[in-house]
This record gives structure tokens, sequence and C-alpha cells, in this order.
């Protein structure tokens, strides 16, 4: 009973962490660009690499580490280990490039930064000294199977929602892929190097479309046109996307993701 009431703590610990980080990020973000932005990879309202990250950081130092500044190099490197590694498997996994430090200075590959690891490192120090007890002095407080109805009810909710994420991004795969097919075809048909002279050819490819006009092409191609419509309306999963993730690219649908692009700039 003691272990799975530890699991179960575990779990609302993770929630919660994911529910305050989407809630600060949602509003730092909006308080920068002056518009509201949803944030979060998920559908629902958290952010699961901060509830990770605090979990984790919970797990290693509570109750160990004591000195703050130690605490906030263990919590630096703890957490630019899993921002680092969440980077590394999303981009496996998607083929794709979800936020970029690459314009910061003391960055390691574009997947973190030394500006957001202080940011990690400090608010590590300031989670295990001052409000972790705080959050461990309620859960204990609550009754254990209110806690696990509680558990069982959100982590339902959560497999849904990563259910219907991975399902949305497979779809939005597939239409990057149906768009891409038809781009490079179109602009296959503008190059035909056989039996050709070095200028002719420059010519050619001086004559590829760019992706705005790529776009005005694709417009009278109905099916194209209307996934076009539907990954940049604004209730789209994609254009959530873009607008959390400004730096998203899809490697294997450049030509693709450049003319969603050249859309989303003609809203």
């Amino acid at each position: 009973m003691e272990i799975l009431n530890s699991i179960i703590n575990y779990f609302l610990w993770f929630v919660f962490y994911s529910v305050s980080g989407w809630i600060i990020e949602t509003l730092l973000f909006a308080v920068r660009d002056k518009k509201s932005v949803k944030r979060g990879f998920l559908f629902g309202p958290l952010c699961p690499i901060y509830g990770t990250g605090a979990v984790v950081c919970t797990l290693i130092m509570y109750g160990r580490i004591t000195n703050f500044f130690v605490l906030f190099i263990a919590g630096l490197v703890l957490c630019d280990t899993i921002e680092y590694v969440t980077h590394y498997v999303m981009e496996k996994a998607f083929h794709a490039k979800w936020w970029d430090y690459s314009n910061q200075r003391f960055n390691i590959k574009g997947r973190i930064c030394l500006a957001s690891s202080l940011l990690f490192g400090g608010g590590v120090a300031v989670l295990i000294k001052f409000i972790q007890p705080a959050v461990m002095s309620v859960t204990d407080r609550i009754p254990f199977t209110a806690k696990a109805i509680a558990a069982f009810i959100i982590y339902s909710v959560l497999i849904i929602d990563v259910a219907f994420t991975i399902q949305s991004l497979k779809d939005i795969i597939k239409s990057l892929k149906e768009i891409q097919n038809y781009a490079v075809e179109n602009a296959q048909q503008k190059i035909d190097r056989t039996d050709e002279k070095l200028d002719e050819f420059v010519e050619k490819v001086k004559s590829i479309p760019s992706p705005e006009q790529q776009w005005e092409k694709l417009k009278t191609n109905e099916h194209i046109e209307e996934l076009l419509n539907k990954m940049t309306g604004e209730k789209a999963q994609f254009y959530k996307l873009k607008n959390i993730f400004p730096k998203m690219q899809f490697w294997n649908y450049k030509e693709a993701f450049e003319i969603i692009t050249a859309r989303f700039k003609k809203k």
C-alpha cells in the first residue's frame, strides 16, 4: 500500500507541475507576444516536460541535497539532460525540430542553451527547497482513496489526450507527405536534364517556382487545397503547433513546409 501511495503521489506531482509549467509558459508568452497562445504539445493544459523534470529532480535530490548552490548545479544538469534527450527523441520520432536555441549564445546543437539552463537551475533549487515541501504537505493530507480516484481519472484523460495527439501528428505528417509529393512532382516537371546544355539547365532551375508561387499553383488541385485549408485553419492542430513552436521544422517535407508557411503569410 505504501508503494502504491508513493506512485500515486508522484503521478499527482507530475500533473501538478505539468499544469503549472503550462500556466507559467502561457502567461509569459502572452506578455511577450501580447496575444494568447496555447502552450504545450498535448491538447490538454499541461507541459509534460516540466512535470517530468520536477519529478526526476524530486526523486534524485529531495531529502538528499540541502545546499542551495548544489541544488542549482544539479538541477541545471538534470534539466538540461531531460530537455536535450526530449528534443533528440522527438526529432527521431517525428523527423522534426520543435524548438531551436541556435540563435542563443552557448547552445548545444540548438537543443539547450545557457540562458534556459540558468533558469532551470534556479527553478529546481527553489522547487526542492521551498515548493515541494508544501506540495508534499498537501498531498499527505488527502485521503488515499480520494487520491487514487483522482489519479485514475486524470491518468485516463491523459492517455486519451496522448492518443489523440499522436493521431493528430500522424494526420499532419500524412498531409505533409501528400503536399510534398505533389509539389516535388510539379517542380521536377520544370527540370529535364536529358541532352540539355548547361545554360539551358540553369535557366530551368531559375524557373522553379518559389514557395509562394507553388502555393498559388497548388490551389488548382482541389484535394491539395483542401489539405492546405485544414492545416492552416485556426482550429487545426498544425496551426496551433506552428504558434507554439514557431521554429518548428519537418526535415523530410521541407518543400511542403515552406508552401504551408507561405500560406500562413497570406493570412
